[in-house]
């Protein structure tokens, strides 16, 4: 797979006068990010805060580096002696932090408590994964049900525990930081691992400030706080104006928000007293159609921008063809009464509370052409058990892409709910398409990439026109660092302590 990469990537130097207050002392750090975390074990829960936080503390065989290209870690080195099999030689001298040695053992019972678990939603990187043994203590064989020219981008993802160890319990990783916070709250707090066996990072303290706001964050950073902060709002730049020691750095984000639709359910419960309208595709289009893009990106106090399809171009599987999503009321209005809606309808969208402003413009726009929004933001630990339990009939979202491939959208988001063989895990408006199926499954077995590119755009391209997931806008992440420090955005979007630098260093 071509190497990933940002498709805008800005730094700014302000100039000027002058700073508020100097940095927290060397030994520890603290960021401010809009992460929320609600578990240590880093198998449950697949999301962006989750990662960039256990990261710290656990480790996969392989890793990526800024521009997600495939990198070493656990594993030092790896073959593939036949299509279906893989041989990972583990790196020497790995203790966990408990002072336990690393052994082939341990990635066994890794992988056979993932894929053996349905409430783990890591298990969706393991699919095609058909057995995973220990030839010695070092070395481990990865079987798979059909050639993946991608299986290490997909066990990227596989944090590696001590065997006997329940992670949900008691937490003992590999990584360059011990985690200090005893349970999951504002604060994210870690110590450096002196044992680590790689490089140490710069910072023997790091605090991660979680939920916060654009704003807070902001402030976080004007007082000293937390000399890097993510604050994704268009108020940085004139709030920034007259410091010479801060630096401002805009990359394009891998999550693309979206609206999609319970399209499975006769009756749906944010639609009360009338037939499920989003069944009909004419619906679905309507809403699509109703929807100004630009308008939204250009109205929201983050910098985005706009989307027709559910990934960036760096993604592999971006499909150049696909035009953009014109805004046409008139038409959406016309659809909508010939799928029998002259009128519209109500209908509540569940949204997560990152997103209610969004959520906010969509309401206005929708009711443009008849459809009556009511909004329900809800915080992420509210949210994503809400739409587990079938509760959204329409929901505002996000989803990324963080292997570089769409396949991690269409296993998890598109194909049809199969619990059992960890498809359609994030598919929480049961959108089924045997043929996709069919397509996202064979795709996966492709080990040119020159014939597995055309098969997903064909994919990409049938959602599209389903319009079950409607693409609206990705965000540009906003990063401010005191020019003391040295980072650069990742694209994956992760905000990892351990690799921040002192500059000059």
């Amino acid at each position: 797979m071509p190497k990933a990469g940002p498709f805008v990537l800005a730094l700014v130097s302000l100039l000027g006068t002058g700073c508020r207050k100097s940095p927290p002392p060397a030994s520890e750090i603290s960021l401010s990010v809009p992460y929320e975390l609600s578990t240590f074990d880093p198998h449950e829960k697949d999301l962006l805060s989750n990662v960039a936080l256990l990261s710290h503390v656990y480790e996969p065989l392989v890793t990526s580096d800024a521009s997600m290209a495939i990198r070493s870690c656990l594993a030092e080195r790896w073959v593939s002696p036949d299509p279906l099999t893989w041989i990972l030689t583990l790196r020497p001298g790995v203790r966990f932090h408990s002072g336990a040695p690393l052994t082939s053992a341990d990635v066994v019972a890794t992988f056979e408590r993932v894929s053996g678990a349905r409430n783990l939603e890591v298990s969706g990187y393991l699919m095609n994964v058909a057995s995973v043994k220990a030839l010695d203590e070092q070395r481990v064989e990865i079987r798979t049900k059909s050639p993946m020219s991608i299986l290490l981008q997909k066990i990227r993802y596989m944090a590696i525990t001590r065997k006997g160890v329940d992670p949900a319990r008691e937490t003992d990783g590999t990584g360059p930081y011990r985690l200090s916070s005893p349970k999951p709250g504002p604060t994210f707090e870690l110590t450096r691992h002196e044992e680590y066996w790689g490089r140490k990072p710069a910072f023997q303290r790091v605090t991660f400030r979680l939920k916060r706001t654009p704003d807070q964050a902001l402030d976080d950073f004007l007082a000293g706080t937390s000399p890097l902060v993510q604050a994704n709002t268009r108020r940085v730049e004139s709030a920034l104006r007259g410091l010479t020691d801060v630096t401002i750095l805009k990359q394009s984000s891998i999550f693309v928000k979206f609206l999609a639709f319970d399209v499975k359910r006769d009756e749906t419960p944010g639609v009360p007293g009338r037939k499920n309208p989003f069944r009909d595709v004419r619906v679905r289009r309507a809403v699509r159609l109703a929807i100004d893009r630009a308008k939204l990106a250009a109205s929201l106090s983050s910098y985005a921008v706009p989307t027709s399809q559910p990934v960036p171009p760096f993604i592999f599987g971006f499909d150049p063809s696909i035009p953009e999503t014109p805004y046409d009321a008139a038409k959406a209005r016309a659809l909508l009464a010939e799928a029998g809606l002259p009128g519209g309808f109500t209908v509540t969208l569940h949204t997560r509370q990152l997103l209610a402003e969004s959520a906010g413009h969509l309401k206005a726009m929708l009711a443009e052409v008849g459809i009556d929004v009511k909004v329900l933001a809800l915080p992420d630990a509210e949210y994503f058990p809400a739409l587990s339990r079938r509760e959204g009939s329409m929901y505002l979202s996000r989803f990324g892409c963080p292997s570089g491939d769409v396949s991690d959208l269409l296993d998890k988001a598109i194909h049809t709910v199969e619990p059992a063989r960890h498809f359609g895990e994030s598919n929480n408006g049961d959108y089924t398409n045997p043929e996709l199926d069919r397509l996202i499954e064979e795709s996966s077995g492709l080990a040119e990439m020159s014939q597995r590119r055309p098969v997903l755009q064909q994919i990409i391209r049938k959602v599209m026109d389903d319009a079950a997931f409607l693409p609206l806008y990705a965000d540009l992440d906003v990063f401010l660092m005191r020019k003391v420090l040295s980072w650069q955005p990742r694209s994956d979007g992760y905000v990892f302590a351990f690799e921040v630098a002192r500059a000059g260093r």
